[in-house]
């Protein structure tokens, strides 16, 4: 009877990132009826038994719907993830910065009171590097460089053309100007 007054939702269980970014795993949780604390929320990595993090939410006031709000919070990261990973205990969502390949995988985490478990998949990917400027990739966020140079591209091939399209009517302008000079006995 304690899960029915409990409730997890996992938006996207499938998650990109890319190396040396961050990225969120999202998780929010609720409470139906009458709030079981503390909370324990734990994570994990891989098949194996790789935790991350583990906190406990001893307490928390009550938003809408149920929602936690204001909590307080005891967390223990694993020492290779220490200022890496960051849970928000709010909604046990877990935040990853400074990606690297080797955190591609699949996430679970832990509801362990409630005995419940979501998975989440996590994917890295290599930053893309432009071929006219190496030292240019996705690292450099939507405004950086490398983000805008296919509109340059594209901004310039379309210049071009409308140059061209000018250049082909003037001269066609031109031709049917002579032509009609040409003839000067027809009316």
């Amino acid at each position: 009877g304690r899960n029915l007054g409990f409730l997890i939702e996992i938006p996207q269980d499938t998650v990109n990132g890319t190396v040396g970014q961050s990225v969120l795993l999202p998780v929010s949780y609720r409470f139906n009826s009458t709030p079981q604390f503390p909370v324990a929320i734990r994570w994990m990595f891989g098949t194996g038994s790789h935790a991350i993090i583990s906190c406990s939410v001893p307490s928390c006031s009550l938003g809408a719907g149920g929602a936690p709000e204001s909590c307080s919070t005891r967390c223990f990261p694993a020492p290779a993830y220490r200022g890496r990973f960051e849970l928000f205990p709010e909604n046990a969502s877990l935040l990853l910065r400074d990606l690297r390949l080797s955190d591609s995988g699949v996430y679970s985490v832990t509801f362990q009171q409630q005995n419940q478990t979501r998975h989440i998949t996590l994917t890295v990917h290599e930053p893309r590097v432009s071929p006219n400027h190496p030292g240019e990739g996705a690292g450099q966020g939507a405004g950086g460089t490398a983000a805008r140079m296919p509109c340059y591209v594209l901004g310039a091939c379309y210049c071009f053309i409308l140059l061209l399209l000018q250049l082909l009517f003037h001269l066609q302008w031109l031709r049917g100007s002579c032509q009609q000079q040409g003839r000067p006995g027809q009316a």
